[in-house]
This record gives C-alpha cells, sequence and structure tokens, in this order.
C-alpha cells in the first residue's frame, strides 16, 4: 500500500511503500532529507513524526534517547509508513551540505557510442550510496591513479547506478584507459561530490536548460532530479552539438518530449566540427548564435524561468548574452563548463548541411 509523506514545512510532498523505508523513498522521488549511513549506525535521518503512524522496519544500532521516543523521533532509514504521516526532518538545502565521500565502485556496463565517447555506468556496493545533488560531479580514479572530473548524469534518485560521459582526448591518461583498458567488473575510485550548479527544489518557475556536446551529462542529471519530484515545472531543453552523432541520446530526449506534457526538447544541429566552430571564433560564434536565435521564440513566454548552461566559456558567454538581450534575469541564469572536457577537444564530425 502507498501512502503519503508530507514535511512539516510543507515544501516537500511524496509517496512511500509500506515495504520501503520512508529514506529511500525520498531519495526515490528526488526529495533532499539529510542522511549519512542509510543503515542505522549514524543518526542522521533521524526526524519527528508529527502525525500518522510508522513502523520500524528494520533494526538498527543508533540508539534513539528516551525523551526522543516519546516525541516520536525515528530513523527515516529504518521506518516505513503504515499510514499518511507528516515528518519534521532536515534536508539539505546547499550543496556544501554535503561531505566528499571516496568510494571504491564497479564498472556495470560500458557503452562505447562512437570511436571516441563512452558511457560508463557505475555499481555502487549494496552497503554504499553516494550523497549527491544533480549537477555536481565528482574526480574518478583507475589503480593507477589516472583521474578526470566528470558530471554525474545519473539521477540521484538511482542512487546505486552512476553514469558517466567520457569524451577521448589526446594525451589524456584516464580517457586513454577508458576506451583502451577498461572493461565491465573493473573497479574505479571515486571522490566527490562538488559543485553547485543545481536546481533550487523549493521553486516551481520554469526551467531552460542549455546544453553543448558532452555538457548533456550535467543537464541529464538535472532532468531527470526535477522530472522524478511531484511537481510539474515547464522544462525546454536545448541541445547544441555536431549534426546528428552529437546528439548521441536524441532518442531518450525524443522519449521524454513524448511522454512528459511539461518536457520539450529542441535539438540544434550544427554542420561543422565542434573545434572548427570554437577555433574560428567570430565565424564559428556566429553560427552558434544563428542557430540558437532561431529557436529562441519558443521560450518567450518562460522569461521568469531559471536556466541552467552546461558549454565551454565562449560558448556560455554568448548564450547568456542572447537570453539577457530578450528578457532573462541575469541572476536566473548558472553556467557549468563541460566536466572532463572543458574546451570541448572533441574530433567528431558530420557532413550534415
Amino acid at each position: 500500500m502507498t501512502h503519503k509523506v508530507e514535511l512539516l514545512s510543507g515544501k516537500y510532498v511524496f509517496h512511500a511503500d509500506s515495504h520501503e523505508s520512508i529514506l529511500d523513498a525520498a531519495i526515490r522521488a528526488g526529495v533532499p532529507l539529510n542522511y549519512g549511513c542509510s543503515n542505522g549506525n549514524c543518526g542522521l535521518c533521524k526526524a519527528r513524526v508529527v502525525s500518522g503512524a510508522i513502523g520500524q522496519l528494520r533494526t538498527h544500532d543508533f540508539v534513539i534517547r528516551d525523551a526522543d521516543k516519546i516525541q516520536r523521533h525515528a530513523l527515516m532509514c529504518s521506518s516505513s509508513c503504515q499510514s499518511d504521516v507528516v515528518i519534521d526532518a532536515e534536508v539539505v538545502t546547499h550543496a556544501s551540505d554535503i561531505p566528499v565521500q571516496e568510494i571504491r565502485i564497479k564498472v556495470r556496463k560500458l557503452d562505447l557510442v562512437s570511436n571516441d565517447l563512452a558511457i560508463i555506468t557505475l555499481q555502487v556496493p549494496r552497503s554504499v550510496r553516494l550523497r549527491f545533488i544533480a549537477g555536481q560531479y565528482v574526480r574518478v580514479f583507475d589503480d593507477q591513479q589516472r583521474s578526470h572530473e566528470y558530471a554525474i548524469a545519473s539521477c540521484p534518485c538511482d542512487e546505486k547506478r552512476i553514469e558517466f560521459h567520457v569524451r577521448k582526448l589526446e594525451d589524456d591518461a584516464f580517457s586513454s584507459m577508458v576506451f583502451n583498458q577498461l572493461r565491465v567488473g573493473d573497479w574505479l575510485n571515486i571522490q566527490g561530490p562538488y559543485g553547485d550548479f543545481v536546481v533550487d527544489d523549493t521553486k516551481d518557475s520554469p526551467i531552460v536548460m542549455v546544453a553543448f556536446d558532452t555538457g548533456f551529462a550535467a543537464i541529464k542529471s538535472l532532468l531527470e532530479h526535477t522530472t522524478a519530484q511531484d511537481k510539474e515545472r515547464p522544462i525546454y531543453l536545448y541541445w547544441l552539438a555536431c549534426g546528428v552523432e552529437g546528439l548521441y541520446a536524441d532518442n531518450l530526449c525524443r522519449s521524454w518530449d513524448d511522454a512528459l506534457d511539461e518536457m520539450h526538447y529542441v535539438p540544434l544541429h550544427m554542420s561543422r566540427n565542434v573545434n572548427e566552430i570554437l577555433d574560428s571564433q567570430y565565424d564559428g560564434m556566429c553560427a552558434i548564435e544563428d542557430k540558437f536565435t532561431s529557436s529562441l521564440h519558443r521560450i518567450d513566454h518562460v522569461k521568469n524561468a531559471e536556466v541552467f548552461i552546461v558549454s565551454p566559456d565562449p560558448v556560455g558567454k554568448l548564450v547568456q548574452q542572447l537570453l539577457i538581450e530578450r528578457g532573462f534575469q541575469k541572476e536566473n541564469i548558472y553556467h557549468e563548463v563541460i566536466r572532463g572536457n572543458p574546451d570541448l577537444k572533441c574530433i567528431h564530425s558530420t557532413n550534415e548541411k
């Protein structure tokens, strides 16, 4: 049976099955309850049950004082709903509230999308969780201490699966390892999370997301997190890339567009190699400006939107300028460079006109 869980603050509402922990249900719904170990040892997920009935799902080592029991405090990682409940629980309000973690993690899947792009899916050990907020990044190491920073492309609501999008770079030891040596079943080490490129969950204004090439990784995490919540925030996704092959998850984006009423996907194909566009400076920026400007009429009615851009700096500055000229508020526009490839040294090309 499914029950409604409401936070006393009124800012979050989600649903939990009677056979799952309240914490698990919150994570699945994208609600950032505070927690640590998630297995009953640390007590960070302790909350007060204001109304409704809960049951103990599993035993825990953390000792709740008698005075707290009288006030109906319980661990959310070890408790389940027996009715609709209201809880007074701490939530993570800032990215800095989450501690840096170090986790050893196994490669579950390795998709070579092209000769220079790989999608790595990692499986977190059963007894461990990587706490992060959508939009953050981590540093990934192999056993030879080769490393790189990558945006987490998966959603915190699927906390056992971690995804990275890796572009092959010249003279880069880690990306060479990924394409030449990494195999399913291998282990990698991750350290993080870092960054504050995150959505304010307490807002209900529209969201405009602009991804450039593999900048889609961070945007994908933000989008999946936002749609996991019981809110209907209009989302406009612009993905600018080198031709069709640069839009490597185009089918996924189109499926979101078809399935979600509030989702609007705008793919933008560039006819030249990305590095030619960026290296040509004036001509390249003009090409990007023309391509992006031609579709901006789609968001003229959402100038109060929060805007999240993941791109190289020149592209980010151009997009911000175009949006501000159109009436968007500068303080609502956020930019992040592409982790793992900040200057976008990709090599794929296309013959599209």
